[in-house]
């Protein structure tokens, strides 16, 4: 009697012991679906799950603070870490190659001083955002200093303007971008000789209504004491696939927190995601917070992008990671902060893509995390890939067995839809599209399937007008014949 008791207690305890999710699958997947009741967030296979963690003493380095991570075309590994004032590089195995910390500065020994942004050029020229002595510095492949940029001489800056870069990049016409800090006018551009050509990208701050209208009702002194309605920071940026430049600010009262821009600085990233919404912010519904006293909006520190047009979006408020596709629906959304569990963030830093896994820093642990993908992931990226290369018979298959997994899945009904829509099934899409919602889909498909109906049916309707005219003359022509005979 006494053992079923224990067995009993064993079991109790089990059904009250609170839920937590497995080593295997460390935090919540969900996406965004829109229904009669609004946008909701619903349940998703894992996407991306960490597979491996890497602390200093993994990399065979000392980590304190890393700030910044980048892969140059061979697929090496830079990591910039502003605690050791120094640019560690890492084989594609990850083994250590060599440590910068310092360069020949005209026969002087130099070094840096909290260098938080690091880029590397196709060449493997490295430009490092070096914060703590207010420059950017170049080095070439074999670390020979090629030149210093320092604080422009221009009118576009007031004297009191302190050059203190955090981030850098280099596009494909060789113009330098640089992220400075409490610089709100937008991106500093620079020539490839470091000459200030001007601000690119400015942001703007979305003043809501009501502020608007108690700026126009308040007095003098009280608009002065309100926060103004200005400019505010980019975060981070990167480049994509094509060239342009991903950027994203950290604040909320930001209507666009990612954009997308081209070499004029216009933003043309995509906002056509199936539901409509023109949302492409991170989490949209904040009931489920994640963390407890967490509340608002996404607060995005970092970007990526991978070859097919997707692009990764770190949020250093709930430690997650938002994939979208380039129309700006969302595909997935992985990570977890302070959950307890191996993989979890503490201080997201920085995020960057590499044949497909995801490498992301957390400043606070020191440590980087590295994210796979899972067969639902790869499946997903196998059906964009299809689709792409025009292979829709593929692409199809694929997608509805995205649907298998996951019928919360809206962007795979609408991309079923296109692929049968591309294959000239018309009924099947319009059915696909109907279960989504896609009205303007629906409508396209159902006027190809019209003509197709109203092209079959003419050639039916032409053979019956054929006959009828036929007999027609026929029947005149033996009236007219009977009538004759009979006049005779």
């Amino acid at each position: 009697m006494k053992k079923y008791i224990i067995v009993l207690l064993a079991i109790l305890l089990l059904v009250s012991a609170p839920l937590t999710i497995s080593a295997s699958e460390p935090y919540r997947g969900y996406t965004y679906s829109s229904t009669d009741e609004g946008t909701l967030d619903v349940a998703a296979p894992q996407a991306y799950l960490p597979t491996a963690v890497y602390s200093g003493a993994k990399l065979g380095v000392t980590l304190s603070s890393p700030e910044d991570l980048q892969f140059d075309k061979q697929g090496n590994l830079y990591i910039c870490d502003a605690g050791q004032n120094a640019i560690y590089v890492f084989s594609p195995e990850l083994k250590l190659i060599r440590t910068v910390t310092g360069f020949d500065n005209e026969g002087t020994a130099d070094s840096f001083s909290q260098p938080y942004g690091i880029f590397v050029t196709e060449n493997g020229d490295m430009y490092v955002a070096d914060y703590g002595h207010e420059r950017v510095v170049v080095l070439d492949a074999a670390g020979k200093l090629l030149r210093i940029v320092t604080r422009p001489d221009s009118d576009l800056l007031t004297e009191t303007f302190v050059f203190q870069p955090q981030k850098v990049l280099v596009d494909s016409a060789n113009r330098l971008f640089v992220l400075s800090k409490n610089v709100n006018e937008g991106i500093m551009q620079f020539t490839d000789q470091g000459k200030f050509l001007g601000f690119y990208g400015s942001n703007t701050v979305t003043a809501s209504a009501v502020d608007i209208i108690w700026k126009e009702i308040m007095t003098e002194e009280q608009t002065e004491k309100l926060t103004q309605f200005v400019p505010v920071e980019y975060k981070n940026f990167s480049l994509d696939y094509k060239g342009f430049i991903y950027a994203v600010t950290a604040v909320s009262d930001v209507g666009e927190p990612i954009r997308r821009l081209n070499l004029s600085g216009g933003d043309v990233l995509v906002r056509a995601p199936i539901d409509g919404s023109e949302e492409v912010m991170g989490d949209v519904s904040y009931p489920y917070a994640g963390v407890t006293g967490i509340v608002g909006p996404s607060s995005f520190v970092d970007i990526t992008a991978d070859d097919l047009g997707n692009y990764y979006v770190l949020d250093d408020k709930r430690g997650r990671v938002f994939t979208y596709d380039d129309e700006g629906n969302l595909l997935y959304v992985f990570g977890a902060l302070n959950s307890g569990q191996v993989g979890s963030f503490s201080s997201p830093s920085a995020i960057a893509y590499q044949q497909g896994r995801v490498y992301a820093l957390d400043r606070a642990n020191a440590e980087m995390i590295v994210f796979e993908p899972t067969e639902y992931a790869q499946v997903m990226q196998q059906a964009m890939s299809s689709y792409l290369l025009q292979e829709y018979d593929t692409s199809l298959e694929l997608w509805e067995e995205i649907i298998k997994r996951n019928n919360n899945c809206d962007l795979a009904y609408y991309k079923a839809g296109y692929c049968l829509y591309r294959l000239m099934e018309y009924p099947q899409a319009m059915e696909y599209f109907k279960l989504v919602n896609a009205k303007e889909a629906y409508s396209d498909a159902m006027v190809k399937h019209n003509q197709i109906v109203m092209d079959e049916r003419f050639e039916l309707y032409a053979t019956i007008a054929a006959v009828v005219v036929a007999a027609g003359l026929i029947a005149w022509l033996t009236v007219t014949i009977i009538r004759k005979r009979k006049a005779e």
